[in-house]
């Protein structure tokens, strides 16, 4: 195949020509937006450490929240909070899990705290006094689904979840290697810049015990991006926020929800056939789970996350939870084979047109926009709760969450995957009481896609840093007796004897080259499109080759883009850089700190441009492992009319700075998610001209291959 570097010019020309929509607007932090930034990353500082700043100690003691009520947009959360607070909250220190319906009360409360406040002043002193006297889990919880939701926070950037709470994404190996570099005086480490640092190698699962085949999979399951990723997904839509007020539900929240898994599940697949895995195992509530999972996490408080053996049996145990799984999935079945949902006064709704995914979608999260709760359940966390291992606190306040009933690590576990099988079951036994569309459904009348050109797909494995040292308990920073030009050049990092100290986790992670392609497409007049691609497999684990509708499961979306075509010819060029809905790797707390802080000083330009966006996938991850001789795979291409959503995209938030959560603008079209594979394809109607199947191959290859290559 050909390079694109020849024709780099004539692709930026030809996207101009046809109207490219990719936002490259950069703004950059005025003096108060940095006060806020500052503030937001000092405050996630070892959570764990209660007087750590020394001002912000004292600031929180001159602090009366119940006298401040009146700055508040709804001066009764304060009441409500205060009530917690007076009967008790969780204690410090103590495991808060979401799905502990008493952490989860008390965490939404102090959410409306934030939520509510009436300015950053008010948002600020309640949030150090909250650092202080609130469960650190909660406190974490609470202020970064505020900070996420709240209009004024806009463009600020929250630390990377992996290095506020290393504790959920790092082994024990990890961790406590980094308390022991702390403890021995940086022993081994080096200075640079006036800066000790240490890199700690980290490894996956895999590396430590193999337990089943699953762990060949462990570097994707546990990269640290991909669980970040869904923990902000589900602060982005917190199953308890739904309503007017918030407005998830413009989002096509519930009908997103199941594509979301379903593209998990798709792209999964992808890493397990390059692994010489099958598709997904399947498991009974009846019999025991085959696939156990060894964490080798531990919590702060020192209590390991709790393991599940190969052939766990939970069924003897809870078997009344298996009643309880059992009849939540038989409802949502019936309302899908019925058609319609049964409302709390024993109405119906009718979902048999194509908006009733939206429904189900609600209805099978359980979420705030959920037209029945209590008829449907919450079967994510019944279900979870008997497939993660662990098991009934004698203290019902007190919790230990398996990984799977944490979103920052519920991705790690092959058990996750198989579970999600069953729930996406019931979205596509939805899908397909819809009839196929028609060949006029998918023609794109007067457009023809030609020929597809592409570049090599190569992936690799190369090292990526973390900053840990919130793993490790420091020094008070005393900032009375930090020198003027400390402060200046670093702001206050962490400190140990009165020098400055960062650790690392160094771990290998999955990458890609960047790769180009070619859609050559003729139009027969002036008008606009959207480009959809798709990335699934060509054969089964046995080499069998897929039928189309037996693949339309598989498929990983990675763009869907808008273009104006032209009367004629049209060279339509896409880089993988510049995918949707595709993150680069966050900046580490670090180096994100000293720049804010240059900023503060005046001597750099911090830019406010979604580069630390933390609702994308990781585009590290966007193509599969492959192997070192090459793995055939199949990109899907279509054209398809551009359909305007109700709301254009980027109404109501600037999107330099917001994903636009609740706007109802976020998506560039009405079309449905996954189209056109959401929907039983019949052959007989499927190809039409505006459609390409691409076979490629993936060759995966050492780092020091890569880098040696001559472009």
């Amino acid at each position: 195949m050909r390079s694109f570097l020849a024709i780099t010019v004539v692709c930026l020309l030809a996207c101009t020509a046809s109207g490219y929509y990719m936002t490259k607007e950069v703004k950059y932090a005025d003096k108060p937006f940095l006060e806020k930034q500052k503030a937001m990353l000092e405050i996630f500082q070892h959570v764990h450490q209660p007087e750590l700043h020394t001002h912000l100690w004292d600031d929180q003691k001159a602090f009366d929240l119940a006298a401040y009520k009146e700055h508040f947009t709804k001066p009764q959360v304060v009441e409500e909070f205060l009530r917690f607070y007076k009967y008790g909250l969780l204690p410090m220190e103590e495991i808060f899990s979401v799905y502990n319906e008493y952490h989860r009360e008390q965490a939404v409360a102090l959410f409306h705290l934030f939520y509510y406040a009436k300015d950053w002043d008010t948002f600020y002193k309640t949030m150090v006094w909250a650092r202080f006297h609130v469960n650190e889990g909660m406190f974490v919880y609470a202020v970064t689904v505020a900070v996420l939701h709240r209009a004024d926070m806009q463009g600020i950037v929250l630390p990377a979840p992996y290095e506020i709470y290393p504790y959920y994404f790092f082994n024990d190996v990890v961790i406590s290697k980094a308390q022991r570099y702390k403890m021995q005086g940086f022993y081994r480490m080096k200075k640079a810049d006036g800066v000790y640092s240490a890199f700690i190698p980290s490894n996956y699962t895999g590396y430590y015990v193999h337990s089943n085949p699953e762990q060949r999979v462990s570097y994707f399951m546990e990269d640290i991006g991909l669980n970040a990723y869904y923990y902000y997904f589900h602060a982005d839509y917190p199953t308890w926020m739904g309503g007017k007020e918030y407005g998830l539900y413009k989002d096509r929240r519930g009908e997103f929800y199941l594509y979301q898994h379903q593209q998990f599940l798709a792209r999964y697949y992808l890493e397990r056939l390059s692994n010489d895995l099958g598709t997904i195992p399947t498991f009974s509530w009846y019999e025991p789970i085959v696939t156990g999972y060894y964490p080798y996490l531990r919590y702060y408080n020192g209590v390991p996350f709790p393991a599940r053996e190969n052939y766990h049996n939970s069924y003897t145990e809870k078997h009344d939870v298996v009643q309880e799984i059992t009849d939540y999935e038989r409802r949502l079945m019936e309302a899908i084979d019925y058609g319609f949902i049964i409302l709390p006064d024993g109405t119906f709704v009718n979902i048999t047109t194509p908006t009733g995914v939206e429904y189900l979608g609600n209805l099978i999260q359980s979420n705030g926009d959920s037209v029945n709760k209590r008829f449907y359940g919450y079967l994510e966390k019944v279900a979870k709760f008997f497939l993660g291992g662990s098991f009934e606190m004698f203290n019902e306040f007190r919790a230990v969450p398996s990984v799977l009933e944490r979103y920052e690590t519920a991705m790690r576990d092959p058990v996750f995957y198989q579970f999600f099988k069953r729930v996406i079951g019931f979205y596509y036994r939805y899908l397909d009481t819809l009839p196929s569309y028609k060949y006029d459904e998918i023609n794109f009348p007067g457009v023809k896609l030609e020929t597809v050109e592409m570049d090599k797909l190569v992936t690799y494995f190369d090292n990526f840093d973390a900053d840990i040292t919130n793993a490790v308990d420091v020094e008070v920073f005393d900032e009375t007796t930090m020198k003027a030009g400390e402060m200046k050049k670093f702001g206050k990092m962490a400190h140990y004897q009165g020098e400055d100290f960062v650790l690392y986790a160094r771990m290998p992670r999955l990458n890609h080259l960047p790769f180009s392609f070619k859609l050559n497409v003729v139009s027969d007049k002036p008008q606009k499109a959207v480009v959809l691609v798709f990335l699934g497999p060509k054969y089964d684990q046995y080499g069998n080759a897929y039928s189309v509708n037996a693949n339309r499961e598989n498929f990983f979306q990675l763009d869907h883009f808008l273009v104006d075509l032209v009367a004629g010819e049209n060279a339509i060029t896409r880089n993988s850089q510049d995918f949707s809905w595709f993150v680069k790797d966050r900046t580490t707390y670090f180096d994100l700190y000293k720049q804010v802080m240059q900023a503060y000083n005046g001597d750099y330009k911090f830019p406010l441009d979604m580069s630390e966006a933390h609702c994308g996938f990781p585009a590290r991850l966007m193509l599969p492992k492959g192997k070192k001789g090459g793995m055939p795979f199949q990109f899907f291409f279509m054209i398809a009319p551009y359909h305007a959503p109700e709301v254009e995209r980027f109404t109501g938030y600037d999107q330099t700075l917001s994903c636009g959560v609740g706007s109802g603008a976020r998506y560039i079209d009405a079309l449905p998610f996954g189209y056109p594979f959401n929907r039983k394809i019949n052959e007989a109607t499927w190809f039409t001209p505006n459609m390409v199947y691409y076979d490629t191959m993936i060759f995966h290859k050492s780092e020091t291959e890569v880098n040696s290559v001559v472009v």
